[in-house]
């Protein structure tokens, strides 16, 4: 029997990952109560499927890089993507325009 293919993100037994688990953690960010306020937003249009796949398609750079709260952002917002709710042109636009305001 061969060894089983795993997800980056299947870190768990995995002994690269073997090292005390911290339970310190931090509040969460203040707009991260927005992510499921969007998630609530979608209705039947949302599937937690989805978000999770959107999330492994991210690839182990994506996911080593972001916090939980990025990841789940980053997966709706490729989903929106994919189904065509947004395109990518209107999100560049938008995120050009957050990032003018907030400098």
């Amino acid at each position: 029997m061969g060894e089983e293919q795993r997800g980056y993100h299947d870190i768990g037994g995995d002994t690269r990952h073997a090292a005390p688990v911290s339970n310190a953690s931090a509040p969460p960010p203040k707009w991260a109560h927005l992510t499921d306020a969007l998630r609530n937003a979608l209705g039947d249009r949302y599937r937690l499927h989805e978000q999770r796949r959107k999330i492994e398609e991210l690839g182990e750079n994506v996911y080593d890089s972001v916090t939980y709260y990025e990841i789940r952002v980053i997966a709706l917002l490729e989903m929106a993507v994919e189904r065509g709710y947004v395109t990518r042109d209107e999100v560049d636009v938008r995120m050009k325009h957050i990032t003018e305001r907030s400098s």
